[in-house]
């Protein structure tokens, strides 16, 4: 399935202030704490995928900016 099918964004539970005031690691992980168990394990699915794709950066160009802008539309609805 496509992000987009969801019924909802992974993280559609979350305010957009509370996303952009995320700024260090030990806010993020308190941040995922908030999530629903689903959307929570699916995001942990897709950042383990980002961060697949970004260790082949020399093979695919694909760098931890040019992945967040590919995903990061797809994380709301």
């Amino acid at each position: 399935a496509w992000f987009r099918e969801l019924p909802n964004g992974i993280l559609d539970s979350l305010t957009p202030e509370q996303v952009m005031h995320c700024n260090t690691e030990a806010e993020c992980t308190q941040l995922v704490q908030l999530l629903p168990a689903t959307e929570a394990a699916l995001l942990d699915w897709a950042i383990n995928l980002m961060a697949d794709v970004v260790q082949h950066e020399h093979q695919n160009k694909m760098n931890a900016r040019n992945i967040a802008m590919v995903f990061a539309p797809n994380m709301t609805q």
